[in-house]
């Protein structure tokens, strides 16, 4: 399995609280030990400018946002990260795993109606061919994956987005432009998730991360093991 992802672009998924990121240290673990060299990145984010307009979509802008103009500027990031983290470790051998990617713009800019061909499109303009070899999505109940992050399920929030209805456990928890979108949107983001592989480029496997860590990271390393790359 280590030979298989040597220069392989590997990207975890999924819902809100799924664990994807935990499940990212523990494969960057895994790998190390047998001796692969591997960059571990996030999306948006991972560069200078990326994290820049990473904050601005998260917290920073000012007014309502449309859809268009939030899947343009996630682009934007992914392309910055593809020309300086993704590529360069590609080609040096590196196996890359990223925290989201591409994939997320599908389930969250599509739950809010932007179509998911413009999607791709607007994705091979920015990443040209850098496309994962491997989605894994980490699947979990919307219910849980809130919960997980610090939401209360029937309490309003305190937080002043005008599509904001969920609260959080904690006081000093600070929501940002996705997080705080109501329950049912969320939920539409998981469909989206689940029925990704229809359409997405390269290699998608759905993982149940309804179970305790260590569980969840035998089955990445077993559809791993499995998985046929080209």
């Amino acid at each position: 399995m280590e030979d298989k992802l040597r220069g392989k672009f590997v990207v975890f998924d999924g819902p809100d609280g799924c664990g994807k990121t935990v499940q990212l240290e523990l494969l960057k673990t895994h790998l190390e030990k047998h001796g692969i060299t591997v960059v571990l990145t996030n999306d948006p984010g991972g560069t200078r400018i990326g994290d820049q307009i990473s904050r601005l979509l998260k917290y920073d802008a000012q007014g309502y946002m449309d859809v268009a103009t939030e899947a343009m500027l996630f682009m934007a990031s992914r392309a910055q990260l593809v020309g300086e983290i993704v590529k360069p470790a590609l080609e040096a051998g590196k196996t890359v795993l990223c925290d989201r990617f591409i994939s997320s713009t599908c389930a969250y800019q599509g739950s809010n109606g932007y179509p998911v061909e413009k999607i791709i499109e607007l994705g091979r303009f920015a990443i040209g061919d850098v496309w994962p070899d491997l989605t894994v999505i980490i699947d979990i109940p919307v219910e849980e994956g809130r919960e997980r992050t610090g939401h209360k399920r029937y309490q309003k929030t305190k937080v002043n987005h005008k599509d904001a209805n969920q609260a959080y456990l904690f006081e000093n928890v600070v929501a940002d432009r996705f997080d705080s979108r109501t329950l049912e949107y969320h939920r539409k983001v998981r469909k989206w998730f689940l029925n990704i592989g229809e359409y997405y480029p390269g290699i998608v496997q759905i993982v149940d991360g309804n179970a305790d860590i260590e569980t969840v990271h035998k089955k990445i390393l077993q559809l791993i093991s499995e998985a046929s790359f080209s």
